[in-house]
């Protein structure tokens, strides 16, 4: 089961990655590595929110496109809080002219993040690996694709179950709702097609499934990936013992 979202006025999809059950032994622990859509956005009261929260690092997995069109916000701007690692050169923005989304396929943009994206993924985890660091939070636009595999990387990385890193994905198109809906009528009025933007807007669960499989056929496992893009051993021991609750 998903975790639920924190409720912000300028964030749809803000959520806490911890609660899943690991084959480890507890749970992951709650406070520690959150997840969300862009935090551009927030409201003066979000603020004062995710302060509560401790939260010392955001990384911010935009391109520079979008970075330079959106800014990074209040919070994120606070006590050099903020750090750029982007997943992709090219952004999965919806109006990025570079894009042909009427011929995109995210799931094979997925596993380009995996490949490309590996000195970010890196980064992230590291630094989630620092117990006595603050909590974390990463993001891109929405929040939903490139924050997807990378959520995707850190759990399985933890020992959750594919199944839950699945909903973890899926549960991102109820979250985004409205956020959703002002960009299907912003591409609308672009001239795209309904169904590729259909597809574009969705996180269906098979497409997280096909995403994993691709990883195992590629790379097997998670510490064969992590070991790839550079994460020592020793890092992903203390990452599990950072995020993981004793049994």
């Amino acid at each position: 089961m998903a975790t639920e979202r924190i409720e912000l006025e300028g964030a749809c999809n803000f959520r806490d990655l911890g609660g899943y059950a690991t084959s480890f032994g507890g749970p992951v622990r709650l406070g520690r590595v959150f997840r969300s859509d862009g935090l551009h956005r927030l409201a003066a009261r979000d603020v004062d929110r995710l302060e509560s929260l401790g939260i010392g690092l955001v990384f911010d997995l935009r391109s520079r496109l979008e970075l330079d069109a959106d800014g990074i916000g209040d919070f994120a701007g606070r006590d050099g809080r903020h750090v750029h690692v982007p997943l992709l050169e090219v952004s999965l923005n919806v109006f990025d002219g570079r894009i042909d989304w009427e011929n995109v396929d995210l799931g094979e943009r997925y596993v380009e993040m995996l490949r490309t994206g590996g000195a970010a993924i890196a980064a992230i985890l590291a630094q989630a690996a620092e117990v006595s660091g603050p909590a974390i939070v990463f993001h891109c636009t929405g929040g939903k694709d490139r924050t997807g595999v990378v959520s995707a990387v850190l759990l399985r990385a933890l020992g959750v179950s594919d199944d839950d890193i699945v909903a973890d994905y899926a549960c991102s198109e109820v979250y985004l709702g409205g956020f959703l809906e002002r960009y299907r009528e912003a591409m609308e009025t672009e001239g795209m097609d309904p169904e590729a933007i259909a597809y574009v807007t969705s996180s269906p669960p098979d497409r997280m499934r096909h995403t994993l499989a691709q990883f195992d056929r590629i790379w097997g496992s998670a510490e064969r990936y992590l070991a790839e893009i550079g994460l020592a051993e020793a890092t992903l021991e203390a990452l599990r013992g950072a995020l993981i609750e004793k049994g």
